[in-house]
């Protein structure tokens, strides 16, 4: 029996979290709307919008929490 790195269960748990829910909200998306309409594809923009902006947000609280613009929540 062949062993499987640990790494190997961390890239894969990396990628599904990281990649399944952009999948499976355009698969459920297209599939009850269709190609035709447009809804499927303003979903998928703005999915991609919130998951860029709230990255970019957690960043930024960061940054002014480490230097003193922000009261830490305690």
């Amino acid at each position: 029996m062949k062993i499987i790195p640990n790494n190997i269960f961390s890239i894969l748990n990396y990628v599904l979290n990281k990649f399944c829910p952009f999948i499976l909200i355009a698969v459920l998306s297209f599939l009850k709307m269709g190609f035709e309409s447009f809804e499927p594809y303003v979903i998928i923009g703005l999915v991609f919008f919130i998951y860029n902006f709230s990255y970019k947000v957690g960043y930024a609280v960061a940054i002014c929490e480490e230097r003193g613009f922000l009261d830490k929540d305690d």
